[in-house]
């Protein structure tokens, strides 16, 4: 039997009336919720979803995600969110990439089957979940390509229990008396920074409040549920925080335990929320492909020594995770020394579906150990302390909103736009994304509204550029790489 299926088995009978998920005006118990997964793994298991068979979740963010992606882990498939509000050309690329054959809503590919699941419980028996092994996948999650194309990251189940197991333990440090937590969900399933909240807050038997968009947006409204649901737990991006508690919206903030991941982690915010709030304050790093979350560091008191970093350090290895600063030849640096964070154990995914030579890029051995090791791509350096900080990219991705953005992707995508002829996208924290592109034809610029809508098409929102400056022509260091310090100005 799978683990989640036996966790949802056990609440069933333990905890049948508490709380399990709240979405909108929607509240459903372990129970309630044991019995929806099962009716809808059973509809799945009667139209032919097989082991290892990839189920695409294409719902709106509510209960049903949930339930479809629990019932699809329970038949022994792995699901895969694609969110509703991305551009349906986005959607049918990750459906591609995905290799997915079966499809719960309507995600606009070809070559999948529709499956339509039950709306509520059924009254019929739990069907038998299936007998998975650690590294069969659980689930699928899209990154940025160079290529303008999503990668999709398979990531096993082993990795999965690993990680919300050892988060589970941070809620019992958290949790009074051992009463049930109330957990927040504010960034979207599709992600694996929206997950964090999910799976450790079920297998431990606490709430999960799936908050909708347009009310974690804003200050007001998603003060007022904070307070409403008494929420004790929380994770968002420190991006997303900062609007509200810079606008004195303190009620925002958790009771128990924020969690900021996704972005680099300024100081200031932290003495922000530590100020107007009662809450502890972890910080919490990781790729997609390690899954969800590998290092962290609680904010203490005693964080002085680490105020000399630009950004609150990433921290150190979870349980069952090992991490190290390395140099070109993968073997770890002294402490002090710049190199790449590379991290393994069992957080490690299986890798890129369908792109064998990335997957070989990215997942390596390493000298003297046994196991494939994640190479992540941040330059980092490993202080006294046992800490890691982060420093930047080694390659030409950011993070824009807790979204990993390859900028190669984004400036594939401009070139495909009509009346574009090259482009180059920048980044800054201030600015966010700006786009300088040079036109097709001189006296034919493209104009930055179009380019939005087309963009809009093709790239996650988070990857559509602020600004837009038409070059007429990219600027070039005498070696012909690009000329950064030349570029023109974001405008606007």
């Amino acid at each position: 039997m799978t683990w989640m299926a036996r966790v949802l088995l056990d609440h069933a009978r333990l905890r049948a009336r508490d709380t399990a998920l709240v979405a909108d005006d929607t509240m459903v118990s372990y129970g309630e919720l044991a019995r929806r997964v099962g009716a809808a793994a059973g509809e799945m298991r009667r139209r032919g979803v097989l082991d290892g068979d990839v189920v695409v979740v294409g719902l709106p963010r509510g209960v049903g995600q949930v339930v479809a992606a629990l019932a699809a882990m329970w038949v022994g498939a792995a699901f895969a969110v694609v969110d509703v509000e991305e551009a349906a050309g986005r959607r049918r690329a990750q459906v591609l990439a995905s290799s997915a054959t079966w499809a719960v809503g309507d995600v606009g590919a070809d070559g999948v089957e529709v499956l339509r699941l039950p709306g509520g419980e059924d009254s019929a028996a739990f069907p038998a979940a299936a007998e998975t092994r650690g590294d069969d996948a659980a689930y699928v999650v899209f990154t940025s390509g160079t290529t303008g194309d999503p990668k999709a990251v398979a990531v096993p189940r082993r990795a999965l229990a690993n990680y919300a197991h050892w988060f589970g333990s941070v809620l019992d440090r958290v949790r009074s008396g051992g009463a049930p937590l109330s957990c927040a969900s504010v960034t979207s399933f599709a992600t694996d920074l929206g997950h964090t909240a999910i799976f450790p807050a079920l297998i431990a038997g606490d709430s999960v409040h799936l908050v909708g968009r347009s009310t974690m947006m804003d200050p007001i409204a998603f003060g007022r549920y904070m307070r409403a649901h008494a929420i004790d737990v929380l994770k968002s991006t420190p991006s997303h925080m900062a609007v509200h508690v810079d606008a004195g919206a303190f009620d925002v903030l958790p009771r128990r335990l924020m969690v900021f991941g996704g972005e680099p982690l300024p100081w200031g915010l932290v003495d922000r929320v530590r100020a107007h709030g009662g809450c502890r304050v972890l910080n919490h790093y990781g790729p997609s492909e390690t899954t969800i979350g590998v290092l962290t560091y609680p904010v203490e008191e005693g964080a002085a020594e680490h105020r000399s970093c630009a950004h609150v350090p990433l921290g150190t290895p979870i349980g069952g995770v090992s991490a190290a600063v390395v140099d070109e030849d993968l073997r770890a640096v002294a402490p002090g020394e710049t190199g790449e964070l590379v991290v393994w154990g069992e957080c490690v995914a299986l890798g890129y579906l369908g792109a064998p030579a990335a997957t070989r890029e990215r997942f390596v051995r390493l000298p003297g150990r046994a196991g494939r090791a994640y190479r992540t791509g941040d330059t980092a350096r490993g202080l006294a302390s046992g800490d890691i900080e982060f420093l930047g990219r080694g390659d030409r991705q950011v993070k824009v909103h807790g979204q990993r953005i390859e900028l190669g992707e984004v400036e594939a995508a401009l070139r495909r736009c009509p009346g574009v002829g090259n482009a180059v996208v920048s980044h800054s924290p201030d600015t966010g994304l700006h786009a300088h592109v040079v036109a097709a034809e001189p006296q034919a610029p493209p104009d930055g509204r179009a380019l939005r809508r087309l963009l809009r098409e093709s790239l996650p929102v988070a990857a559509i550029p602020r600004g837009f400056t038409v070059l007429a022509e990219i600027p070039l260091t005498l070696s012909g790489k690009l000329d950064t310090a030349r570029l023109a100005r974001p405008q606007g």
